[in-house]
C-alpha cells in the first residue's frame, strides 16, 4: 500500500511540474473522451451479452435437432436395410433343408450375406447370425463361434423371448463380450415366423455415434449423451459417465426440450435435451457456460481496449497542443535528448547543457572504439571487394572506398589462400581447435609478410581458411614479383612447422587492375580446391580462370542411377555410376564442381534409401555427416567411385534384397494362416490374392517360390490332412467329413484316393486296425 501511494505521489509531482497549459489540455481530453466512451462501452456490453446468450441458446437447440435427426436417420436406414435383406430369397427359404443338402455351402452363403450387409453399412460394428439348433454364432467380423457356456446360450435364447420380432435394445454383445453402452437391433429368422430357427443381431458401439455426432460439436468441452427410456446410457461424446440425477431432472420435472443451467463437477453447464420421436431416445447436450458466453468476455475486453485507446488519444492531443506554445525550445530539446527522458522535468537550458557535455564524452568514446575496430572493418571491406560486391559501383565511389581504408587505387595485386589439409597423428592441435588454428595462421602470415616488406591485408575467412591480399605500386611490380613466391613459401613452411600438419596455399596470378580482384580471389579458390587432383602441402599456382559454363550436372544419369537402385539392379547402378564419373571429369579444371556433383549424388542416394524405408544410419553404421566427411577424404575420382560402390551400393542392394524376401514370406504366411482357419469353406486363389492386395498370378508365383508347392496342392494337403485326422479319431460318416473339409462327397473320395492311394473307408479300416 505504501509503495502504491509513493508511486501516485511521484506521478503527481511529475505532472504538476509541467507547464499549466499542458495540464489544462490533459484534463480537457480526459473529460471529453473517457466519460462518454465508458457509458457507451458499458451499455454496449450489456446489450450484446444478452443477444449473444439468445443466439447461443437457439444455436444449441438447432445443433441438437440436427444431431438427433442424423442419428435417427442412420438407425432407421440400418433397420430398413435389415428388413430388406431378411425379405430376400435366401433368408425366406427353408434353412433346415439348405443345411441338410449343403451344410458348408449354407454357412458360406450366410457369411457372404452378412459380410455384404456390413460392407454396405459402415456405421455398424458387427452383424451376426445365431442358430438355435446348433447354438452357433457366425459373424461378418469374427467368423464362426459356438456358444459353449450355459450363460451364453441362455442369454442368446432370451433375445427371442421378446414379444417383438424386430426391436432395438440398449447395450450390445460383440464376439461374446457384453457392453452396457451402445445399441443393437435383433430380428428373428425367418421374420414373422411362428417358430424362428435363430436371430440376427446388429451391434453399433460408441464409435458410430462419435463419427455421426462429432461434426455437430461446436464448443470446447461440450458433452453429448443418448439415453434410452430407462435412463441407461447408450452413447456418449466427450464423457463416459452421465450425472445420475440428470435423467430424473429432465423427465420427472418435464424439462424435455427446455434448457436449464446445471452445476456438476465444479463447472456450470447449459443443458438442452430432445426426445427422439422415432426410437424414444433422449438426447442431452451439455455446454460449459464459460465457452458458451466467451464472446461476451471478448466484448468486455474490446470495451476496455477502446477506453485505453481514447485515453491515449486524449493525452496525445494535449501534448500536440502544448507543443505549439514553445516549438523552438522543443525542437532544440529533441535534438539533444535522444531517447533519454529521465531528466526532462528540469529547466530546458540546464538540460541542454548537461546533454551537450554527455554527447561530447560519448563522441570521444566512440572515436576510440572506431580506431580499435578499424582493422576488422578494413578486413570486412577487403573480403566484400574480393567477393564482387563492389563490381558494379562507379569508379569514383570505389576509389573513395579504397582511399578511406588507405589502399592504393593504382597497384599490382595478388591473392593467395592458406588452408591446412588434415589433422595427422603428430599434429599439435585437434579439430576442435579450429578457431585457435586460424588465429595462429593469421598472426604468422601477418608477421612474416611484414618482415619481408610486403604490404597487404590478412583476412580470417571464417571457413577454415586465411585469405591474403598483397599489393605494391606499379613501378615496383617487377622486383616485387621476384620476392613474392619465396615469401609465400616461407609463410607456408612456418605455419606447417608450427601446426605440425600439412598446409597448402592457392596462389592467383598478378594483376594491375583492382577491378579484377574478384577474379584473383576465384583463381585462388580454384587452386586451393585442386588439391583433390594436384595433391596438398605445397603452393598451387593458378593457371587462370577456365570457362566452366559448358559443364551441366548429369541429372538424367542420376535419375537412371536411382531407378536402378529402387529395382535392385546392381549391374545397371554400377554402370550408371561410371557414366556419371565420366561426365563430371569434364570439369577437372574445377575440383569444387566435382565435389559438389558427388555431394549431390550422395544426397540423392541417401534420399532414395530413405524413400525405400531403409534406415541408413543403422545400415551404414554412421551418421550422414560422417558419410559426407569420409567421401571428401577420397583423393581421386576413382577412389570416389570405389567408395560409392563399397559403402553405398552394396549395402543398399543387400538390404533391399533381404527386405523383399521378408515381404514375400509375410504374404505367404498370411495366406497359409487364412487357409488353416477357413479350409472348410470355398477358398480360391483370387480370394486370397484380394486379401493380400496383389494379383492372383503374382500370388501363385510367390507361393510356388516360397513354399515350393502350388497354391492348390497346398490347400489339398491341408484338407486331406484334416480329413485323415477325422477318419482315424472320429466315427463321422465320410459324407460328413467331406463337408467339414470343404468338399462334396464325390470329389472328396477322388481327391483323397489320389493323395493317399486308398479310398476314405478303406483308409479308416486299415489305419484303425
Amino acid at each position: 500500500m505504501k509503495i502504491r501511494d509513493h508511486n501516485r505521489m511521484t506521478w503527481t509531482r511529475w505532472f504538476m511540474n509541467k507547464p499549466s497549459f499542458y495540464r489544462k489540455m490533459v484534463w480537457i481530453a480526459l473529460l471529453s473522451s473517457i466519460v462518454p466512451i465508458m457509458i457507451l462501452g458499458i451499455s454496449s456490453y450489456a446489450m450484446t451479452t444478452k443477444m449473444v446468450k439468445q443466439d447461443a441458446s437457439q444455436d444449441v437447440s438447432q445443433i441438437l435437432n440436427y444431431a438427433s435427426q442424423t442419428i435417427d436417420t442412420g438407425m432407421d436406414r440400418i433397420q430398413n436395410n435389415l428388413i430388406q435383406m431378411l425379405m430376400g430369397s435366401f433368408f425366406t427359404s427353408d434353412f433346415a433343408e439348405q443345411k441338410r443338402n449343403n451344410y458348408a455351402g449354407f454357412y458360406s452363403n450366410v457369411y457372404q450375406n452378412l459380410a455384404a450387409f456390413k460392407n454396405g453399412n459402415p456405421q455398424i460394428e458387427d452383424i451376426s447370425l445365431y442358430t438355435l439348433d446348433e447354438n452357433y454364432f457366425i459373424s461378418a467380423t469374427y467368423g464362426g463361434h459356438k456358444a459353449e457356456s450355459e450363460d451364453e446360450i441362455r442369454a442368446a435364447h432370451q433375445l427371442l423371448n421378446d414379444k417383438q420380432q424386430l426391436y432395438w435394445k440398449a447395450g450390445y454383445s460383440l464376439n461374446g463380450k457384453e457392453d452396457a453402452n451402445g445399441i443393437s437391433i435383433v430380428s428373428a429368422i425367418p421374420l414373422h415366423a411362428q417358430d424362428p430357427i435363430g436371430f440376427i443381431g446388429i451391434t453399433m458401439d460408441n464409435r458410430m455415434f462419435e463419427s455421426l455426432a462429432r461434426p455437430f460439436i461446436k464448443y470446447e468441452n461440450e458433452r453429448m449423451y443418448v439415453l434410452d427410456d430407462t435412463g441407461q446410457l447408450v452413447f456418449h461424446l466427450n464423457g463416459t459417465s452421465v450425472p445420475p440425477e440428470l435423467y430424473e431432472m429432465i423427465t420427472v420435472t418435464n424439462k424435455i426440450g427446455h434448457e436449464f443451467v446445471y452445476h456438476w463437477d465444479g463447472k456450470e453447464y447449459l443443458v438442452t435435451s430432445k426426445l427422439s420421436p422415432m426410437y424414444n431416445l433422449l438426447y442431452i447436450d451439455m455446454i460449459p457456460t464459460k465457452e458458451l458466453y466467451s464472446s461476451s468476455q471478448w466484448i468486455a475486453g474490446m470495451t476496455l481496449l477502446m477506453v485505453v485507446i481514447v485515453l491515449v488519444t486524449g493525452f496525445t492531443l494535449a501534448w500536440i497542443g502544448a507543443k505549439r506554445a514553445y516549438r523552438p525550445i522543443k525542437k532544440l530539446m529533441s535534438q539533444v535528448s535522444g531517447s533519454q527522458t529521465g531528466d526532462m522535468g528540469m529547466d530546458e537550458i540546464s538540460y541542454v547543457n548537461k546533454r551537450w557535455t554527455e554527447m561530447n564524452s560519448k563522441a570521444l568514446e566512440l572515436e576510440g572504439q572506431l580506431n580499435e575496430q578499424l582493422p576488422l572493418i578494413r578486413e570486412i571491406f577487403a573480403l566484400r571487394l574480393m567477393e564482387g560486391q563492389f563490381t558494379h559501383d562507379r569508379q569514383e565511389h570505389l576509389a573513395a572506398l579504397l582511399g578511406r581504408y588507405s589502399i592504393p587505387e593504382q597497384q599490382s595485386a595478388v591473392v593467395f589462400i592458406i588452408a591446412y589439409d588434415q589433422f595427422v597423428e603428430e599434429a599439435k592441435f585437434q579439430e576442435s581447435d579450429k578457431d585457435l588454428i586460424l588465429f595462429i595462421m593469421k598472426n604468422i602470415a601477418s608477421e612474416l609478410l611484414e618482415q619481408s616488406g610486403l604490404r597487404g591485408i590478412v583476412i580470417n575467412a571464417l571457413n577454415d581458411q586465411v585469405i591474403v591480399w598483397l599489393w605494391t605500386e606499379q613501378e615496383e611490380a617487377r622486383a616485387w614479383e621476384l620476392t613474392l613466391k619465396p615469401a609465400v613459401e616461407q609463410v607456408r613452411q612456418q605455419i606447417a612447422h608450427y601446426l605440425c600438419s600439412p598446409v597448402t596455399i592457392g596462389l592467383s596470378r598478378t594483376t594491375d587492375q583492382v577491378e579484377l580482384l574478384p577474379d584473383l580471389y576465384r583463381e585462388a579458390q580454384l587452386a586451393i580446391h585442386s588439391r583433390m587432383i594436384n595433391g596438398g602441402n605445397q603452393i598451387i599456382e593458378s593457371k587462370g580462370l577456365i570457362n566452366s559454363m559448358n559443364y551441366r550436372y548429369p541429372t538424367e544419369l542420376e535419375t537412371h542411377f536411382t531407378a536402378s537402385l529402387q529395382v535392385g539392379n546392381f549391374e545397371e547402378a554400377e554402370r550408371m555410376l561410371h557414366a556419371f564419373s565420366d561426365k563430371v571429369q569434364t570439369a577437372v579444371h574445377n575440383p569444387e564442381l566435382i565435389l559438389m556433383s558427388y555431394d549431390q549424388l550422395l544426397s540423392t542416394t541417401l534420399r532414395t534409401a530413405y524413400l525405400m524405408d531403409i534406415d541408413y544410419d543403422h545400415l551404414f553404421g554412421r551418421s550422414t555427416f560422417e558419410l559426407y566427411t569420409e567421401m571428401r577424404e577420397c583423393a581421386t575420382i576413382q577412389d570416389l567411385n570405389e567408395w560409392f560402390k563399397r559403402e553405398l551400393l552394396e549395402p543398399i542392394l543387400l538390404s533391399l534384397s533381404n527386405k523383399k524376401n521378408q515381404e514375400y514370406e509375410h504374404l505367404i504366411h498370411k495366406v497359409t494362416l487364412y487357409i488353416a482357419e477357413h479350409y472348410h469353406l470355398d477358398i480360391s486363389l483370387d480370394q486370397c490374392a484380394q486379401i493380400c492386395g496383389i494379383s492372383p498370378p503374382y500370388l501363385s508365383k510367390l507361393f510356388k517360390k516360397v513354399k515350393d508347392i502350388s497354391f492348390i496342392e497346398y490347400l489339398t494337403q491341408v484338407r486331406v490332412t484334416r480329413a485323415i485326422d477325422l477318419l482315424v479319431t472320429t466315427d463321422l460318416l465320410v459324407n460328413e467329413i467331406a463337408e467339414q473339409v470343404g468338399y462334396n462327397p464325390k470329389n472328396f473320395i477322388r481327391v483323397f484316393k489320389k493323395q493317399t492311394g486308398l479310398p476314405p473307408g478303406q483308409y479308416r479300416e486299415t489305419h484303425r486296425t
